[in-house]
């Protein structure tokens, strides 16, 4: 298998560097916002009051939570990108899920979902897997026997609710005429359950670098149910049993990953760390 070409290395360290900062962009605005420094809020960042109203709290945490995959993934690729292609994949995630709630959102003539935080982030994630150093073998370690069943069936019973939840929060983006559904909280909601998923079936086939996905798939209900448990009064919060389930399979995946052993190694060529 031939290596990729050492001309896309530094251009690769730059997207992810320049995704990496636009991220932080995002969140440093969130912070002002929360400790109140309009003063210091550049043009319609201003008008935004993300983590202010007790109201939308678990929105904001969730769509906060949707950028956890694309910062760890993209992190991950500072050291051996080539052997952490699951990291790079899981990056790419959540933009694909809120696309997928936008378009549908967008048939019944709701647009909230679209906002630019999460496109530019998408799209320099995007543009980062392009130029990724694994070039032709990406792919290389994608393998059907390197499955994990056992995560599997976690990933079928989170699903299970995971998917009704996705497809009532886009019922409400698209039907509800209320503030949540004006600045696209609904459809956030939607993305998050659908990400949860798909991180989780990229965790269960063991690409190189499975384990952060597997991790962050775990992460994210346990992190939605810890929020839903302060915040039980906040609209979408889930309710105490299903707060503490999400904890508890959180948790269960987790542990499931840990004692898993790691699968057959890829013939993927090993890639210093670009740049």
């Amino acid at each position: 298998m031939s290596r990729p070409g050492a001309r896309a290395a530094p251009a690769f360290a730059v997207m992810v560097t320049l995704t990496l900062a636009a991220a932080g962009f995002n969140g440093l605005m969130v912070a002002l916002m929360a400790l109140r420094l309009e003063a210091l809020l550049p043009g319609p960042f201003a008008q935004m009051g993300h983590f202010t109203d007790p109201r939308h709290r678990t929105h904001d945490l969730t769509f906060a939570l949707l950028f956890l995959p694309c910062v760890l993934g993209l992190v991950a690729q500072y050291r051996r990108p080539a052997r952490n292609v699951a990291g790079m994949l899981m990056t790419l995630i959540p933009p694909a899920a809120l696309v997928v709630v936008l378009l549908v959102t967008l048939a019944a003539g709701n647009t909230r979902v679209l906002q630019p935080p999460w496109l530019i982030v998408g799209a320099g994630a995007l543009f980062a897997t392009a130029l990724h150093p694994a070039g032709n073998d990406f792919f290389s370690s994608f393998r059907w026997s390197r499955r994990n069943w056992a995560l599997t069936a976690l990933v079928a019973v989170a699903a299970a609710g995971l998917v009704p939840l996705a497809v009532s929060n886009i019922g409400l983006q698209t039907a509800v005429p209320d503030d949540h559904a004006a600045a696209g909280h609904y459809g956030f909601m939607a993305a998050f359950a659908v990400t949860t998923v798909g991180v989780g079936l990229l965790a269960c086939l063991r690409p190189d670098g499975w384990r952060l996905p597997a991790w962050t798939a775990g992460l994210l209900p346990a992190l939605l149910g810890a929020a839903s448990i302060l915040y039980p009064q906040a609209t979408s919060s889930l309710t105490t049993p299903w707060a503490f389930a999400a904890i508890a399979w959180g948790t269960l995946f987790i542990t499931v990953t840990q004692l898993g052993r790691e699968p057959a190694a890829s013939p993927t060529p090993e890639t210093s760390t670009p740049g």
